[in-house]
């Protein structure tokens, strides 16, 4: 018992700790889903917001270059000597290094702007021609042919995108790069294409220092690509499959934030679950061992406890279980608890025990009195014996004698006798309690002078099948006689029928009678100022009938047409 009641304990606590740690599972990593997602939103928004100032800051530079009135004249020059021609490559340079210094001081980043003149025009033929590599330094602004890098990816592509910059790495020098085709309405109208290209390149470094990559999990990442999808930047080991096709059995591990800038750049944030997975289970971690730790202990205490309270409970059983003898058990032994609820316990077992005594006393009596019933009843049966023989000695005398109303009297005596005293709690037919009732009338005129008639209507057959108790109609007749004692003659009628199933026995008088609605309350125990004698009397008749035939047998009291007492017994046909 004490084990099962451990066990059953320790389940259920078990059950609560792990129920709850899953709940706590649960709700944390809900509130850190949605902590980090809040905090990749803002960072994404902040980023997206630097990104866009810087793009704004760098079309400054085309914009300015279309309105720059002094720098279409200066390339509508035919061709001319190599000092005009120097003297151009200078404008241009010293234009586009009051360029390069706003650049600095708007956007306070370290980089360099390089032109490549369109091969259109005469100038460029007395320009050097570098690439994006070469001739590398920082805050420095040239101007250059694009005879060499014309055949470039990078210069096709800014020439199809020729209103909007086109991004993209220099992987050789590690610079972000922004090329751009720049016009201006001063040109000629002969010449069909864009001024050049403008590339402002930007070490990937400096950039990266004006933006705010601070990560919401250890193993995020950030990707800035172009709009070719081409990766311009990458931290952490995301895989970069992620920006091309999103639909991707990997994207659904990670949590992903994306933003266009302009159409033009992307930036995404991705954050494995399994690093928030770890993030949680580390949190959770102090919880899960102090909880484990708490556990443990009230282990250890429901064990104390569950000896504590089993201990008592067990030496109860087992004290129980050593009684052999009630009689012998001494109650005593049960005060040694100190428990309220085993005091309680003892206690109802004492006084079971008590009642148990007082049960075998009870059953010891019972037994001597019924031992004494039995010889009552044998010397009873000597008695009734006696009687009979005494009775018939005196008829056989009366007869004897000549004294036949005598000798009549004497065989109705012990007719009475030999009916009342044989079996009394069997059932007699009706042709028997008639029988009964005759010598009742007969002894009874000897007394009175009284003329007294009965007569029966019923089937003969169901004076022989009908079986009721003994004396249920006797006492009905006996009322009928001892009520009506003044009368010179009384007719007692009895009616015996069968009708819908019920016998209907009814006894019927020509004398004054009782008010039959104080005879029914009477039956029902209502209070009635009914006086009644002793005897069987009529509850006992319908007592004795419910006992038998249950509740639809009764005794019912009413009046004929011509105002006579009648007592109905309903019998049940099926008994």
């Amino acid at each position: 018992m004490r084990r099962k009641i451990f066990i059953i304990l320790c389940c259920t606590l078990t059950a609560v700790f792990l129920v709850s740690y899953f709940l706590i599972y649960i709700i944390f990593r809900s509130a850190l889903l949605r902590e980090i997602e809040q905090q990749q939103s803002s960072m994404q928004k902040y980023n997206e917001t630097i990104f866009a100032s810087y793009i704004d800051s760098f079309g400054m530079v085309p914009f300015q270059l279309v309105n720059d009135e002094e720098i279409g004249k200066s390339l509508n020059v035919e061709e001319g000597t190599a000092l005009d021609m120097f003297r151009t490559k200078e404008l241009l340079r010293k234009k586009f290094r009051n360029y390069l210094n706003q650049q600095l001081f708007t956007s306070n980043l370290d980089c360099r702007f390089l032109l490549y003149l369109n091969d259109d025009f005469p100038l460029s033929a007395h320009l050097d021609s570098y690439g994006l590599s070469q001739q590398v330094e920082i805050r420095t602004c040239n101007v250059y042919a694009s005879r060499d890098v014309s055949s470039e990816e990078w210069y096709q592509r800014t020439l199809k995108t020729s209103w909007s910059p086109y991004f993209f790495l220099n992987e050789e020098t590690g610079e972000l790069c922004y090329a751009r085709c720049v016009w201006n309405y001063y040109l000629k109208s002969s010449i069909e294409h864009s001024m050049g290209i403008v590339v402002i390149a930007i070490p990937q470094a400096a950039f990266l220092e004006k933006l705010t990559l601070e990560f919401a999990a250890p193993d995020s990442s950030v990707f800035l690509a172009n709009e070719y999808g081409e990766i311009l930047y990458s931290s952490g080991s995301a895989p970069a499959s992620l920006l091309l096709n999103r639909t991707a059995d990997e994207a659904r591990h990670y949590l992903i934030s994306s933003a266009s800038i302009d159409d033009d750049l992307f930036l995404t944030f991705l954050t494995p679950y399994a690093s928030i997975e770890a993030m949680v289970r580390d949190a959770l971690l102090p919880y899960l061992l102090f909880a484990a730790l708490t556990l443990l202990i009230l282990v250890g205490v429901l064990y104390l406890l569950s000896r504590k309270i089993t201990a008592p409970v067990i030496s109860l059983a087992e004290l129980i279980g050593s009684i052999h003898d009630t009689l012998d058990f001494d109650t005593g032994l049960l005060n040694v608890y100190h428990d309220a609820e085993l005091q309680m316990l003892c206690q109802s077992f004492s006084e079971l025990i008590q009642r148990e005594h007082a049960l075998v006393e009870r059953l010891i009596r019972e037994n001597h009195a019924k031992r004494a019933a039995i010889l009552h009843a044998l010397q009873a049966q000597i008695n009734p014996h006696f009687l009979y023989n005494a009775l018939d000695s005196v008829s056989w005398l009366a007869l004897s004698k000549r004294e036949d109303a005598i000798a009549d009297i004497v065989s109705s005596i012990s007719n009475l006798m030999h009916y009342s005293i044989s079996q009394p709690d069997a059932l007699a037919a009706l042709g028997q309690e008639l029988d009964n009732i005759r010598e009742f009338i007969r002894i009874y005129q000897l007394e009175r002078s009284s003329d007294i008639t009965l007569s029966v209507s019923a089937p003969e057959e169901l004076l022989s099948s009908v079986r009721i108790p003994k004396f249920t109609l006797q006492p009905l007749v006996e009322n009928a006689v001892l009520h009506n004692p003044d009368l010179p003659s009384l007719e007692i009628v009895l009616d015996i029928r069968l009708s819908s199933g019920v016998f209907l026995i009814t006894v019927t008088d020509d004398g004054c009678g009782a008010d039959p609605e104080k005879l029914n309350a009477f039956l029902r125990y209502e209070e009635t100022d009914l006086k009644v004698s002793s005897g069987f009397g009529i509850r006992n008749v319908n007592e004795r009938l419910q006992l038998h035939y249950g509740n639809q047998s009764r005794l019912d009291y009413g009046r004929t047409e011509s105002g006579h007492l009648t007592a109905t017994l309903m019998i049940p046909a099926k008994q």
